[in-house]
């Protein structure tokens, strides 16, 4: 059951593949290897798709390094990726369209158009070329987007400001197509986003921590300014997207925390938003926050065991008491509370390492191999428990042992586990 009001996307990596994007230094780049590269991030990126639909998330941001160097001069290398890779991205391109995922860019902070340098503005004019390139080799059309601050201020933010007017009406139709505009958080607010939104046609990307941070003189409400900001996007565009993420404590202004915690952001989509949109959680655990934040809007009960499936044995490892409520929550099908599924998730993640819990843990997981194992394997084991409730050895040694032992003996079931992929 997926819900159509509010969808929820991630950012360039994801936490649980066993594989990511590849770059090497550009003094080793040869043609082989770059052949080698785009191969493997292509794969990569064709993994992260399958994903990423498997976990009920229709958006993702890629990552701009998906083709290293490829805006970069370079001598030794004459490499045409694009036609070379073309049946990769088509193929890429035919499941992106039958996964239904909305795909995006946001190039990085040296994309400047507003500089007074011209051979900064030209080189940020062929990094939005190339991901317009991508964008279009992986089948995307207007609602795919690539989203720029607006850049420097240098003195002076009117002439800063008419300056990126002046470049961006500039750009060929084939970058402009895509391109949208954020506010940020240290120099153009909303509404000078919108302000420049209004004389270059570019649509106006909302971010709610930015926001927080700059708020215009007289500002209006957040609600308010959500609701200018999709006035400016057409139908061509797509729907609204937004940017979403939470303050990390005792970080400096802008600092995004490591996960989404439900309660504000449920406090944020009742309070700030009134319609369909879009919305690209900016965190740094990345999929893991999109997979509760999209099964909380979903409230899809076998999204939920799937996810319990998957972090049953670390809550497990911090507490029993959470871990006995939430097998106890799930069995009620026809009314799963799933804002205290998340909530108990989430407790359990910020509680302090437990070492009876964690041995408890530990000989759940070995029971998958406890009929497979040496005899030194199982010395070693028993071993290990008597060393962690010594202290002698830390729970990251213990985890790391029965890793070992999944090596050995595959389990499909165990391999999805948190237990073994923690977040650090």
């Amino acid at each position: 059951m997926m819900n159509s009001t509010i969808k929820v996307g991630y950012a360039c990596l994801n936490l649980d593949l066993d594989r990511g994007f590849k770059t090497c230094r550009f003094a080793n780049l040869t043609n082989e290897k770059w052949i080698e590269l785009i191969s493997w991030n292509l794969e990569t990126l064709k993994q992260m798709l399958i994903y990423t639909a498997d976990h009920n998330i229709q958006m993702l941001r890629l990552s701009s390094d998906l083709i290293p160097f490829a805006t970069k001069d370079k001598d030794e290398v004459d490499l045409n990726w694009q036609v070379y890779f073309q049946d990769e991205f088509d193929a890429l391109k035919k499941l992106i369209k039958n996964l239904d995922i909305r795909i995006s860019f946001h190039p990085g902070q040296y994309t400047v158009l507003n500089s007074p340098k011209e051979d900064v503005v030209e080189r940020a004019i062929a990094d939005l070329d190339y991901h317009a390139d991508l964008l279009a080799l992986l089948g995307g059309d207007q609602s795919n987007k690539m989203v720029i601050h607006i850049g420097g201020v240098y003195g002076d933010k009117d002439a800063a400001i008419q300056r990126f007017i002046q470049v961006a009406n500039s750009l060929s139709s084939k970058i402009r197509r895509h391109l949208i505009i954020e506010n940020d958080e240290r120099l153009f607010n909303i509404e000078d986003v919108l302000y420049i939104s209004q004389l270059t046609h570019l649509p106006v990307v909302f971010d709610n921590l930015h926001f927080n941070i700059l708020k215009p003189e007289n500002s209006r409400s957040m609600k308010t300014y959500i609701e200018l900001a999709g006035q400016t996007w057409t139908t061509n565009d797509g729907r609204q997207v937004i940017h979403y993420s939470q303050q990390a404590l005792g970080k400096k202004p802008g600092a995004h925390t490591r996960t989404t915690a439900l309660d504000p952001f449920i406090h944020f989509i009742q309070n700030e938003l009134s319609g369909p949109i879009d919305i690209m959680l900016e965190v740094k655990d990345k999929n893991r926050s999109a997979e509760k934040i999209q099964l909380y809007l979903d409230q899809d009960i076998g999204a939920a065991e799937k996810l319990w499936a998957r972090y049953k044995y670390d809550v497990m490892a911090k507490s029993l008491n959470i871990y006995q409520a939430i097998r106890n929550l799930l069995k009620d099908k026809e009314h799963t509370d799933f804002e205290a599924f998340i909530q108990y998730l989430e407790t359990a993640e910020n509680l302090p390492e437990d070492i009876g819990n964690e041995i408890n843990a530990g000989q759940h997981i070995w029971g998958y191999f406890k009929n497979q194992a040496t005899d030194t394997e199982r010395g070693k084991f028993k071993r290990n428990q008597e060393k962690l409730q010594n202290q002698e050895i830390s729970i990251t040694q213990f985890r790391r042992y029965l890793n070992q032992l999944l090596k050995k003996y595959p389990n499909p079931y165990l391999a999805d586990s948190i237990y073994f992929k923690p977040f650090k």
